[in-house]
C-alpha cells in the first residue's frame, strides 16, 4: 500500500484505486454518524477530501500503518461533518410509523422541583462523604459505589471484618446526622 500511496501522490489512476478501496470505510463511518440522506453524499465528499489529504501528507517512514491513518483522519473528518450538520429535531416532526409527534411522545409532567431537590441532596451527600474521616470515606465508598463487600474491603485493608462494619456503620450515623441538621 505504501507503494500505491507514493504512486498516487503524482498519478490519479493510483489516487481512484485508494478511494475506491476506503469506499466501504466510507459509507460504514458515514451511516454511523449521519442519518439524513440528503447529507450522506456531502459526508461521502469530505471523507474523500481527508483521504486524498491523507495521501498527501502520509509519511511513509512511520511506524503507522497507512490503512489505520486514513481510517482515523475519515472518523475524525465525518465526524466534524455530523457536528457541523446536527439539526435541532421539531416538535412537530413525526417520529413513530404511527405518526406521533415529539411532544404526544414526550411526558408532559415534568416535576422540575423535585429533580432539583434530589441534585441538591446528592450534592449535599457528597460533602458530607468529604467531611467522614479517610478510612470512614473510604470504607463507604468501597462499599456502597464500587458495590465491594465488608469481607473484600477487611481484607484489601488486612483488617478485621467487624472493624470495618463498626468503621461503616459510624459513618453512616454521621452521614444522618449531616442531613438532619439541615
Amino acid at each position: 500500500m505504501k507503494d500505491l500511496v507514493i504512486k498516487a501522490r503524482y498519478d490519479e489512476a493510483a489516487k481512484e484505486k485508494i478511494l475506491k478501496s476506503f469506499e466501504p470505510l466510507l459509507k460504514k463511518c458515514c451511516s454511523l454518524y449521519v442519518k439524513n440522506s440528503s447529507d450522506f453524499d456531502d459526508a461521502i465528499q469530505e471523507g474523500r477530501i481527508a483521504i486524498l489529504k491523507c495521501i498527501k501528507n502520509y509519511d511513509e517512514d512511520s511506524n503507522v500503518p497507512f490503512e489505520a491513518y486514513v481510517k482515523r483522519a475519515v472518523l475524525n473528518s465525518i465526524r466534524e461533518y455530523a457536528r457541523k450538520i446536527k439539526e435541532y429535531i421539531s416538535l412537530d416532526e413525526d417520529l413513530t410509523e404511527d405518526g406521533e409527534d415529539l411532544y404526544e411522545i414526550i411526558p408532559s409532567e415534568v416535576d422540575i422541583e423535585n429533580e432539583r431537590i434530589k441534585r441538591e441532596d446528592i450534592k449535599r451527600l457528597y460533602n458530607a462523604i468529604n467531611n467522614l474521616s479517610p478510612k470512614q470515606r473510604e470504607v463507604i465508598l468501597e462499599h456502597f459505589f464500587n458495590g465491594k463487600s465488608m469481607v473484600e474491603i477487611a481484607n484489601n485493608r488486612r483488617c478485621h471484618y467487624m472493624a470495618v462494619v463498626r468503621l461503616k456503620d459510624r459513618a453512616i450515623e454521621k452521614l444522618k446526622r449531616e442531613f438532619n441538621k439541615a
